[in-house]
C-alpha cells in the first residue's frame, strides 16, 4: 500500500475552507480591502455592549457569516470623524487582515472586544 505524501494531504485539507468561502454568489474582498459597512456600536446592556465611544483607527474581531474564525479588522472612520459613540450608527469602511466572503443573503456580521459583544453591521453589497 502506498501512501500519499504529507504536503498532499495538508493542501487538500487547506484547500476545504477556501471552497467554501468561494461560494459562486459570494462577494469577496481581498485581504486589506476597505469592505463598506453601516455598523452600530451597541450601549452597555449587560453581557453585550460598550460605555465609552471608540476612535479613529479601532481593531476590534469581526465574526462573518460562513466564516469559520474570527478576524481583527481596523474600522476606518468617514471624513473627519474621530469617534463613535455607543448608541450611534456609522458608515465605514473595514480592513481585515484576512480575505472576507459576503454572501447577499448573509451581509450582517457582529464584532466583538474581550469576547464581549459590542456591536453588529450589515456590509455594503450595492454596487458590487
Amino acid at each position: 500500500m502506498k501512501l500519499a505524501p504529507h504536503g498532499v494531504i495538508l493542501a487538500a485539507i487547506l484547500a476545504v475552507p477556501a471552497v467554501a468561502a468561494s461560494a459562486p454568489d459570494a462577494t469577496t474582498f481581498p485581504a486589506q480591502a476597505a469592505i463598506p459597512a453601516r455598523l452600530t456600536l451597541l450601549p452597555a446592556n449587560g453581557p453585550i455592549g460598550r460605555e465609552n465611544p471608540f476612535y479613529r483607527g479601532y481593531r476590534p474581531t469581526f465574526v462573518f457569516p460562513g466564516v469559520r474564525d474570527e478576524m481583527m479588522c481596523a474600522i476606518e472612520l468617514p471624513g473627519d470623524r474621530e469617534k463613535v459613540d455607543p448608541g450611534e450608527t456609522v458608515d465605514v469602511a473595514l480592513r481585515c487582515g484576512d480575505p472576507v466572503a459576503v454572501k447577499p443573503d448573509a451581509p450582517a456580521f457582529l464584532f466583538k472586544e474581550g469576547g464581549r459583544k459590542i456591536g453588529e453591521g450589515e456590509i455594503g453589497l450595492g454596487g458590487r
